[in-house]
This record gives structure tokens, C-alpha cells and sequence, in this order.
């Protein structure tokens, strides 16, 4: 259960796969399976039996990556927040607004550009909290990862602090963070500093796409 210092429940988002990146994952394992089987006549059949498993390998590991991609949810709290995945995403991170860096709140186009190719495959980091084909994302420096929220509030965290989540509705997301920190007390001036930003993308894939985010790197201050 989380914290009973987070307040009652609000509202929770999920994260979306788009149908053309269901498509392409649930193709492949399907066409490595037909073209083994379209070879059968010029190989024998135990090269023919090893493809076929390889391609229902492929298809069993594209599946588990999309519930485990499109499992990633946030939910809103009155003093705070929960982000995490339901399926394999380990402990869920819980913070309350008051540890949030205000100037640190983002939303960026194009996210799922981001992912780098790993093995043939544009792979998803686990603290991104998108699905593959995902446009927009809500960003933020939150405290560590690991802690649970207290009071005193924690400190954010610049690096490992950072959130990263998909969703349609990112920029919304963003306002209810702002919102809630102006309801823990923080000045409206701080709170809406980051709306001089407009929505854009990152630049490069990975590591550099991610260290241009504000609060990725941990010597960032605004």
C-alpha cells in the first residue's frame, strides 16, 4: 500500500503501445516461423525445427516486452505520487510533491526516439516509464529511488532521481504536479517557472538523449 503520507488517491495514467509498434513485434517471431517453413524444401528438417522455435521464442519474448513496456502507470495522490510497472518493475517509486524539483517538470515530443538499439532491437532503459511508439512524456527530479517519503521531505535527487513517463496526456500530468506543489506551499512563481518551456524533442538516442532532459545529469541546477 502506498504511504498514508501521499493523501488519497486521484487519478492514475498508463501507458499506451501504438498498434504499429504491436505489429512490428508480433511480426517478427510469425515471420522468422514462415520463412523456416518456406525453406523446408532446400534444408533439412531439423534446420527447419530450430527455426520455427526460434521464431515462437521471438514472438514469446516480444509479448512479455510489450505488457512489460505498457505496464508502466502513475498515479496521482493529493500530496504526492506513485510511478512504476505492474509486471516486473520492481518496488514502485513514492514521493510527495514537496519532493519535487519545481524547475525540474518537462514535456518532450517524440520520446519513443529515444530508445537505442541493443542487439539488432530499440530497447526501453527500466526507470523509462514509456511504451515503444509512444509520442509524448512528462519529466521530473524526484528524491532517491530506494527511500520511501518522510517527514522531513527528502531532497530531490538530480541522476538517479529523474522520472521519465510516457503518455498522451504529459502535459496535463505536468499541471497536476505544479498544482500540487503549490498545494504543499510552493510559490506559484517556482511551481510555473518550467512553462516558459515549450514541448519539444531530444536530442541524439540513450545516454544523450537522456542527459539533455533537466535533472538527468547530477551536477544540474536550473
Amino acid at each position: 500500500m502506498p504511504s498514508p503520507l501521499l493523501g488519497p488517491r486521484v487519478r492514475t495514467y498508463g501507458t499506451r503501445v501504438s498498434p504499429l509498434a504491436v505489429l512490428w513485434h508480433l511480426g517478427i517471431g510469425p515471420a522468422v516461423i514462415v520463412a523456416a517453413l518456406v525453406t523446408r524444401a532446400v534444408v533439412d528438417s531439423n534446420a527447419v525445427l530450430i527455426g520455427v522455435l526460434v521464431g515462437v521464442l521471438v514472438l514469446i519474448v516480444s509479448a512479455a516486452f510489450l505488457a512489460w513496456s505498457a505496464s508502466a502507470y502513475l498515479t496521482l495522490h493529493h500530496h504526492g505520487l506513485v510511478v512504476g510497472r505492474r509486471i516486473l518493475g520492481g518496488t514502485p517509486r513514492e514521493m510527495l510533491f514537496t519532493e519535487i524539483h519545481p524547475a525540474s517538470i518537462r514535456v518532450f515530443t517524440g520520446i519513443d526516439d529515444v530508445r537505442p538499439l541493443r542487439g539488432g532491437q530499440r530497447v526501453i532503459r527500466p526507470r523509462w516509464h514509456f511504451a515503444p511508439g509512444a509520442d509524448l512524456a512528462v519529466t521530473f527530479v524526484g528524491p532517491e529511488p530506494s527511500a520511501v517519503p518522510s517527514a522531513p521531505p527528502r531532497p530531490p535527487l538530480p541522476g538517479r532521481g529523474l522520472v521519465v513517463f510516457g503518455s498522451q496526456e504529459a502535459a496535463g500530468i505536468a499541471e497536476e504536479l505544479r498544482s500540487g506543489l503549490e498545494r504543499a506551499g510552493c510559490p506559484p512563481h517556482l511551481s510555473r517557472w518550467s512553462q516558459r518551456f515549450p514541448a519539444g524533442p531530444l536530442p541524439g538516442t540513450g545516454a544523450r538523449a537522456e542527459s539533455a532532459i533537466p535533472g538527468a545529469d547530477p551536477r544540474w541546477a536550473p
